[in-house]
């Protein structure tokens, strides 16, 4: 099957997760701290620990992105109730933000390169700006072409499961964006963005072994693959993993 990008996170995130902890684990030490930070040569011992509560953000706030691209803005629910809309509306939003911070977060901590230029690429979202505009600074949103406060609102009388409407009252100027595309693509750059962190924690680790780094690095760049449009598609076994790439 055709793997979705929020589903690929989450195979990101736990492949990482697991070779991160083997790293740090496989030797016993009373100071397990000070070896993560000699491993991945950290600035700090409890940059470990940011790292562990960053990951378990990512996994928790795809679980609310997996949510919504099942149900929608609706949710489960048999009543059309707004409030439950307005609820899942901004908890998707917010839930993106969330996201992004902690894929940052963990990229500065590995001290992957070009971290503005990153940061940037999620402000350019659409649905980063769905957020800023109406997740958090809806009447006082400071325009970044002249500086100027602006006020948005989502349109309720036009809301659709995955459309949403929203409308500036400084210039009369509406928005529409599909949240199913927008979220697909935000995921796709969390999981771009997560694969060039374990791309430089990988070459970190082994640095001057380059067979260890193939051979370590195979398992992540089949994910790449999956990412660019491949299936995956797993054995009877439920363990092995096939990419087949369709032109």
């Amino acid at each position: 099957m055709k793997t979705d990008m929020v589903d690929l996170v989450n195979l990101i995130n736990d492949m990482f997760i697991e070779f991160t902890r083997k790293q740090v684990f496989s030797k016993e030490t009373a100071d397990f701290l000070g070896f993560a930070q000699q491993k991945f040569k950290l600035n700090a011992k409890n940059d470990w620990n940011e790292i562990i509560a960053s990951e378990d953000i990512l996994e928790d706030s795809n679980e609310a992105l997996k949510s919504f691209l099942k149900f929608g803005l609706s949710g489960p629910t048999k009543y059309n109730d707004l409030g439950e809309k307005y609820l899942r509306l901004y908890g998707v939003l917010n839930a993106v933000y969330q996201q992004q911070q902690a894929i940052l977060h963990i990229f500065k901590l590995f001290k992957c390169p070009n971290p503005k230029v990153v940061k940037q690429e999620f402000n350019d979202l659409s649905i980063t700006q769905a957020r800023h505009k109406l997740g958090a600074h809806s009447i006082n949103y400071i325009s970044q072409s002249n500086e100027e406060t602006e006020m948005f609102v989502p349109v309720r009388v036009q809301f659709e499961d995955y459309k949403l409407t929203y409308f500036n009252h400084k210039n009369n100027e509406s928005n529409e964006i599909d949240l199913k595309l927008t979220l697909e693509e935000h995921s796709k750059l969390i999981c771009k963005t997560y694969l060039s962190i374990a791309n430089k924690v990988i070459k970190t680790v082994y640095k001057g072994n380059t067979v260890k780094q193939e051979q370590v690095l195979s398992s992540f760049n089949e994910l790449e693959i999956v990412m660019n449009g491949a299936w995956l598609v797993k054995g009877q076994d439920g363990n092995t993993i096939i990419n087949i790439k369709f032109e």
